[in-house]
């Protein structure tokens, strides 16, 4: 980042001020910082993304001088300085200017400055040491490491530095063989051994071009495997009714439909009006057919028929999607109402299973870490002797919950994925 100018260096930090104050992802904060701006500045957005991988020892370290206290467009201008002090050490700060930078922040910067930073990080508490060394939510590491022991939790929290990007063919439209033989021109290109659909693209971190251009013709989409695994979960195929319960943006009712060859009926339910209309332009895109978009409230929804399978991929903290999205580092720093989540997703979860015809099976799932988001709604909800986890990746979930065996868990560090839950219960036959 050696060389980074006035305005990529404005530009980075604002978005890192939008994500703090509106907690925005990453890519809805730079384009809105880019829109404020007037203009595009090469670099900052890898500089934005860079900082957000280290703003905690940023901040750390401006707390070891007394200055925690400092304005957030400050601070955010500090963190942006410090990850390109890291990058690229004292020259990458030569042409930043003054009035965004001022002279006391930087002789914070300096080799023995962060010599003391690394002394005193070593004496930090272990929680508090990782959390702020991998600038991830500490409430979150503390909740991690009374599930699993703090070796693993250091290992989970070190593998969501790195994002493992996936790209699912779209068979509706292409095979896999053409969308691969078309990626393989820029990136080495690995099938997937559990998902003959799925390709993990090796070494990069952020999709190629040419995956832009696959997705803007429908060919191909962005899905994370653990995205996969929940939809394979389900067990759709043709001639089954299917009710997608929280189904906006489209990304599981396409495959939904994928993998059921289009002849599945599907029922796919959001809330929000906006969302399902961006739904349908995707699925529209996608080529996929015999979807009914409704907007309606998951928990509140009432529909005469019943349906063979039922999906209700609930809305939650995003705890697990830290490695797709670094913002989220930021935007979860302070603890969210988990509570509440996990409120709203029993009730989701009850009026779902309300839709379920006899002998029928719905798979709940959420994008969380979380214990309270996963097994402890299942153990309210559902019963675990009718759990079924055959044929479902993962590991078991968490000890201390009635359903643990009987549901699955999918780890950034062991499965190269967002971090995933999945239960699939099954509905006694009449």
């Amino acid at each position: 980042m050696e060389g980074l100018s006035p305005a990529a260096f404005r530009l980075a930090a604002l978005t890192l001020e939008l994500v703090e104050r509106h907690k925005l992802s990453l890519e809805a904060a730079f384009l809105e910082a880019v829109r404020k701006v007037g203009a595009k500045e090469e670099g900052a957005l890898e500089v934005a993304r860079r900082a957000l991988l280290k703003f905690a020892e940023a901040d750390f370290l401006l707390k070891l001088h007394g200055m925690g206290g400092l304005p957030l467009r400050r601070r955010c201008a500090f963190r942006v300085a410090y990850a390109l002090m890291l990058s690229g050490g004292e020259p990458a700060l030569a042409q930043v200017e003054s009035g965004l930078l001022s002279g006391r922040l930087r002789q914070l910067l300096t080799r023995r400055g962060l010599e003391r930073l690394e002394a005193e990080l070593t004496r930090l508490p272990p929680i508090e040491r990782i959390a702020i060394s991998n600038s991830f939510p500490p409430w979150l590491v503390r909740k991690l490491a009374e599930k699993m022991p703090l070796r693993e939790v250091e290992k989970l929290v070190k593998a969501c530095s790195k994002r493992t990007v996936w790209v699912r063919a779209n068979e509706l439209k292409t095979s896999v063989q053409k969308v691969a033989r078309t990626l393989e021109k820029v990136v080495t290109v690995r099938e997937d051994r559990d998902f003959p659909e799925l390709l993990e693209l090796v070494g990069v971190e952020d999709p190629p071009f040419e995956v832009l251009k696959l997705a803007e013709r429908g060919l191909a989409i962005v899905q994370d495997k653990g995205s996969v695994a929940v939809v394979h979960a389900l067990g759709a195929r043709a001639g089954l009714r299917v009710l997608d319960a929280a189904a906006a943006p489209g990304v599981k009712t396409s495959l939904i439909q994928q993998l059921a060859g289009n002849a599945a009926e599907v029922v796919a339910v959001d809330a929000s009006r906006r969302r399902v209309w961006e739904m349908r332009e995707l699925l529209s895109k996608l080529g996929v057919k015999n979807v009914h978009a409704v907007v309606a409230d998951a928990a509140t929804l009432k529909l005469a028929q019943k349906f063979e399978r039922v999906l209700l991929d609930a809305p939650c903290t995003n705890s697990g999607a830290i490695a797709s999205d670094p913002a989220l580092r930021l935007a979860l720093w302070k603890e969210p109402e988990v509570d509440r989540y996990a409120k709203l997703q029993a009730s989701m979860l009850a009026n779902s299973l309300q839709h379920l015809q006899p002998g029928g099976s719905l798979v709940y799932s959420t994008c969380s870490l979380l214990g309270e988001e996963g097994e402890g709604v299942a153990d309210a909800v559902l019963q675990p002797e009718r759990l079924n986890p055959s044929g479902i990746i993962g590991e078991p979930g968490y000890p201390g919950f009635r359903c643990s065996s009987r549901v699955r868990r999918l780890f950034p560090h062991i499965h190269r994925t967002t971090g995933f839950f999945i239960a699939r219960y099954e509905n006694p036959p009449e």
